[in-house]
Parts: C-alpha cells; structure tokens; sequence
C-alpha cells in the first residue's frame, strides 16, 4: 500500500465538513478581523456570499471551508497531539499482538529506531480496518478496537484541520509560475501529514513550529521536482540559487558580479562558480506561446536554418545512393576496407590497426588499400 494512497483518501473524507469536530474547530465570525486582512479571503467575499458551490473556483470552495475553523490555542493543540499520540500506541499495541510487524507500519525514508513518532498513520488504520473485517474477532474486542480507531482518526482530522491554514501561510511564501498555487498547497498538505505522525509533545515546543520545516520541505521538493523540464539535482539547485542571489547582492552594493566576489558571498570554490554557470538555462516547449493572444509559438521564431530543407534533404539522400553504388563496384576487400574505416554498415569507425587485425593485414597494407579505394571512386565520381 502506498503513501499517496492513504493521502487520496484523506484528502476525502477533509471534505466531509457536516460533523463538527469540537468548540475550537467550529465556524468563526466573518468578522474577525486576522480573516478579514487575508487577501484571499476578500477574493472570496467579493464574490459574494450568495454564491453556491457549484458557482464558485475550486480554489474559492477550499479557501471557503478553510476559514470557518478556527486555530487551536497552544493548550487544545497539546492536549489533542497527546491524546493522538496515545490513541497511536494503543492502536499500534493492538495491532502488534494480532501478528503485525512493526515494520510494515513504518513512514516511508524513516530510520528503524522504535520511535512512536516514526509510524505511517494510513497504513495503522489500513491494518486496523484489516483486523476489524476478520471474522475471528469477537464482538468486545471488535467494539473497543472500532472506538480507538474512531477516536483516533478524529483526532488526527482535527489536527490537521486546524492547521491548514499555516499550510496556505507558507505556500504564499513559495508562489511560482512552473506549479499552481492549489498544487503548492497540497504538498504542503501532505507535509502537514507527515509532521503529525513524526511530532513528539513531550519534547516541549509547539506543534505548529515543528509542522512548519515540514511543511515548508514538501513544498520546496515540489518546486525542485517541477521547476524545469529537465531535472538537476538538489545540490546543484541549491548551488545555483545560492549563486544568482549572490550576483543581485553584489550588484546592489555596486560590485561587480566577478567569480572572485560571487565566492566570497557563497563560499563556493570559483571552479564551481564557473561550471555552473556554464549550464544551460531553463528549457521550454517549442509550442509555448510569446504573445499575449496565444497566437504564435516559440517555433514561429525559429531560424530557418535549423529547420529540414527539402531541397536540401533530397540532395543528401542522392548523394548517399550513388555513393552506395559506387563503393559497391569497387573489389570486394577494398570495399570492407571503406565500410570499416568510415562506418557505412555499423556506424562505427575504424583505425588503420583495427581494420587490419580484422581482415589479417598489417595497419600500413589496410592503409594503401584504403588510398586505393578512395583513387578508384573519384574516377568514377568524374
């Protein structure tokens, strides 16, 4: 079972809005004034409140829902990481004394360290929907196992409810033209995820801290998957930024952008600096338009000498036919010697040495048969 699975299906049942799921996740006032401020949502209100579902931008619809919860208070997120934490353990308990390995409930890229952080919650609820269809399972134990798995996916639903919208604070921090913002905010999504199965409570600090470098890398991995046709790896990625916010900083103190300032701003070594500015820029589809009405192409613009001439192609496949006959009339080893030397069957060329090991002649006698060879077809290329 994979991740994306469980995420496909979480992503369904965050839709079910009917069931409120406690005092602090209920609708707030229109008026408050942290929602009135968000730009996003006056987009909404302009479109006025009157507006169905159907009426409005996926983006509207989402951005609707989101903004009637309400941020949990550092006293309800504690108390709703510890008690998912809990529920989490005595799931993964249950689970274990049915014949469950430990690992076949671990996140995927996590170490085998026993942490109770370190768990896949999709694939604990999968394993526990498993146990519950088995028919072995009295109807006591079917009773409590159905109430822990109930408690804790509504446990977890909250939590990752109420902090969709630190997931919208982020994505805005990271809008850019090669991902739509809706896609942003779905890796970010799954990063939230992620750092709900991975939070501790017992360490101290704030779910909503930890959740952030989470939620920050899926995006950034987004952005790096989908930033250019052609993948470069991360290092190289972040080389390269690190490089081009050099030559802005360099050139607004009026420096010149030379390798010997651009090292000193990024500690790279000047090879570095060099090579990877050697690079090709980013790459793009021949059919992407440059005006504003769409109503030419990048190949409307393309020389015409990079281009297949007819003419021209013609000629060539002329050319290359009487060539053909003509290495054919010649005697029978000075043409294998032409063959190998140029590569007219295998595509490969061939040394001097080469050809004579082969046909059992020394390199200078492969050598004169080739000068003859080449004697012979330009009397008859004449």
């Amino acid at each position: 079972m994979s991740r994306e699975h469980f995420y496909s299906r979480d992503e369904e049942w965050l839709k079910d809005t009917g069931e409120p799921l406690s005092d602090s996740c209920q609708g707030a006032n229109e008026t408050d004034p942290q929602v009135a401020q968000d730009p996003d949502v006056e987009e909404i209100h302009a479109t006025g409140d009157s507006l169905s579902e159907s009426g409005t931008t996926p983006m509207q619809s989402y951005l609707k829902h989101l903004y009637r919860l309400e941020l949990l208070t550092p006293e309800e997120e504690h108390s709703t990481t510890c008690l998912l934490r809990d529920l989490e353990e005595k799931l993964i308990s249950t689970l274990q004394e049915s014949g469950t390995e430990l690992v076949q409930l671990r996140s995927e890229g996590v170490e085998q360290r026993g942490s109770t952080g370190a768990y896949d919650h999709g694939l604990i609820i999968a394993h526990t929907e498993a146990l519950l269809s088995c028919e072995y399972l009295d109807r006591r134990n079917r009773s409590r196992l159905t109430g822990l798995l109930q408690r804790f996916q509504k446990q977890r639903k909250k939590l990752i409810q109420c902090n969709l919208r630190l997931v919208i604070a982020i994505a805005k921090r990271f809008r850019n033209p090669s991902v739509p913002f809706i896609d942003l905010i779905q890796e970010g999504n799954v990063g939230l995820m992620k750092a709900i199965e991975r939070f501790k409570p017992q360490m101290g600090y704030r779910f909503s801290t930890y959740a952030y470098w989470w939620i920050q890398q899926e995006i950034q991995l987004a952005l790096r998957r989908n930033e250019d046709l052609v993948r470069q790896p991360a290092n190289v990625q972040d080389d390269l930024r690190a490089i081009y916010r050099a030559i802005g900083e360099v050139r607004a103190l009026g420096q010149p952008a030379s390798d010997d300032n651009l090292a000193r701003h990024t500690g790279l070594d000047i090879e570095r600096i060099q090579s990877l500015l050697k690079l090709p820029g980013p790459t793009g589809s021949l059919d992407d338009p440059v005006a504003d009405d769409q109503s030419s192409t990048r190949l409307d613009y393309a020389p015409a000498d990079e281009l297949y001439n007819t003419d021209e192609l013609v000629t060539n496949q002329e050319l290359a036919q009487r060539l053909r006959e003509a290495v054919s009339r010649l005697p029978a080893r000075q043409r294998t010697v032409l063959n190998l030397r140029y590569g007219l069957i295998s595509d490969k060329d061939c040394s001097f040495r080469v050809i004579g090991e082969q046909l059992g002649l020394s390199q200078e006698r492969a050598r004169q048969l080739h000068s003859d060879a080449l004697r012979q077809l330009k009397r008859q290329w004449r």
